[in-house]
């Protein structure tokens, strides 16, 4: 027994000074003496670990030097070479691939949101995705926002975004977002477009902005607000606080966006088949002549004082009978008459008048306003060219 043992250790050493150098050659050649293993063939190449960017981050503690193939890695998601030095997976190529962004204030409401992420430097774009899966996650090309709509109320969402360059792709960044309760009116939102904030407020079943709209960049009230891609406003008195304080003033085609060829002088073709956004944010619609009529109608008597701010610090006195109790905060805004032509500015602080989005003819439409020295709600046709102020309602 002692002796097999001892013959065993004799070839356990030669097994070991036999395989200080390992070569696979077609040859048989000896290794080269530089190398631990030398592999030869003029037939075939040398295959390391084929993995995806999922499997290739799941690899428990990489060491430095290891070396796999990236399945769906690379600019164009058809592969890459790559190594693990420096605490993370580059590309082995002579740049290297982005590093992961940094997530940005994400904006929710009930049934979306916006999500955002930071730039980075050495991005050629992004790609997003609902699942941990580049392969199939949509191009952002640069943007690095991407609103999803369609969402359920007072629920939390992940999502996936990877920086890509024509070296490979970085990690993804987890984005995370819940959704804002399933009855949250009353809570303010954020206008996506601008981030301006707007209050909210429940009147019966229905959700108003509590504040006037104010979207876009001002331009004189002797200029006509057109069809260029651009937010256009007004601002009382061609003066920028009082767009903060009363929101800005429309006309009727730019508030509704000149949907379906509706402007000042036309009305649209066909009539919209359902609600119109007009310049609302998204998930809020501009209020038709009815759902005007059904909010004055649950507010019952006296309406105008109950959608009336109270006190006089915006309206003039007397402000008849104002308590703002449905939580509206109408504000006197007046108007500008004739916007574009001879145009002039009145009534501010003593006269609100805001559009209904229920197109009469060719050049009027109804609004409906209120008054200081008045308790309820009227309404009347307007020309589509005067300037007034716009409330939106929720979807």
């Amino acid at each position: 027994m002692k002796k097999f043992t001892f013959f065993t250790a004799l070839l356990l050493l030669s097994i070991r000074a036999m395989f200080a150098q390992v070569g696979i050659n077609a040859d048989n050649s000896a290794p080269n003496s530089s190398a631990m293993l030398d592999v030869k063939s003029t037939t075939r190449g040398l295959l390391p670990p084929r993995l995806t960017h999922t499997q290739l981050n799941a690899i428990p503690n990489p060491s430095d030097g290891l070396i796999v193939f990236c399945t769906d890695c690379g600019a164009s998601g058809t592969g890459a070479f790559f190594g693990y030095f420096g605490g993370a997976w580059n590309s082995l190529l002579t740049c290297l691939p982005p590093s992961a962004s940094v997530a940005g204030i994400h904006t929710p409401s009930s049934t979306w949101i916006v999500w955002n992420w930071h730039p980075v430097a050495t991005a050629d774009g992004y790609k997003w995705n609902t699942t941990n899966n580049f392969s199939t996650a949509i191009d952002m090309i640069g943007d690095t926002s991407k609103i999803e709509a369609g969402l359920t109320c007072n629920t939390s969402y992940t999502r996936y975004v990877w920086a890509y360059n024509t070296c490979g792709i970085s990690a993804p960044l987890i984005l995370t977002q819940t959704t804002l309760g399933c009855n949250s009116c009353g809570q303010p939102i954020t206008d996506s477009r601008d981030g301006k904030i707007y209050n909210t407020t429940l009147i019966g079943s229905q959700c108003w902005l509590a504040q006037n709209m104010n979207i876009g960049i001002k331009i004189p009230g002797n200029s006509s607000q057109t069809n260029n891609g651009v937010f256009e406003k007004y601002c009382y008195a061609n003066v920028d606080s009082n767009c903060d304080i009363y929101g800005g003033l429309y006309q009727w085609g730019e508030m509704v966006q000149y949907l379906n060829g509706a402007s000042n002088t036309t009305s649209w073709n066909p009539v919209p088949d359902g609600s119109v956004g007009g310049i609302c944010p998204l998930g809020w619609h501009l209020p038709t002549r009815n759902e005007w009529d059904t909010l004055i109608v649950y507010l019952g008597d006296n309406a105008g004082s109950k959608l009336k701010e109270a006190g006089t610090s915006h309206w003039e006195p007397p402000n008849f009978g104002a308590t703002n109790e449905s939580g509206f905060t109408c504000l006197p805004a007046g108007m500008v008459s004739g916007g574009g032509y001879a145009a002039y500015f009145q009534w501010l602080h003593s006269y609100a008048e805001l559009w209904t989005c229920t197109g009469s003819d060719t050049h009027n439409d109804w609004m409906k306003w209120l008054w200081s020295n008045m308790t309820a709600v009227s309404g009347s046709y307007r020309s589509k060219v005067d300037g007034l102020a716009v409330r939106c309602i929720k979807n």
